[in-house]
């Protein structure tokens, strides 16, 4: 199992109302399966990030791209592996 860090930046804003209850419902729903771990925009606004646990890059790629928000444009998606070290949580 590997990590994957996918930024996601605006790409056709005038289409995000329409698409957002479905984007986050597709979102949490992955969370709950456990693929993503972590998904948020920046406080500033300038972009988002979700942080996936999959097999290989491929299928995280096919997995953004199944987000209403990809098939419809609404944003961009670029998926980076990670060599993610891990501290401890107290």
């Amino acid at each position: 199992m590997s990590y994957f860090v996918v930024f996601v930046t605006e790409a056709d804003n005038s289409k995000k109302e329409q698409y957002f209850a479905d984007h986050m419902k597709y979102l949490d729903d992955l969370r709950e399966q456990g693929a993503i771990i972590a998904n948020g925009k920046f406080v500033d606004g300038s972009l988002g990030l979700i942080i996936f646990r999959g097999e290989s890059q491929a299928e995280v790629e096919l997995i953004v791209s199944r987000s209403p928000f990809a098939i419809h444009g609404v944003r961009e998606f670029k998926v980076h592996e990670w060599a993610a070290k891990w501290g401890t949580v107290s």
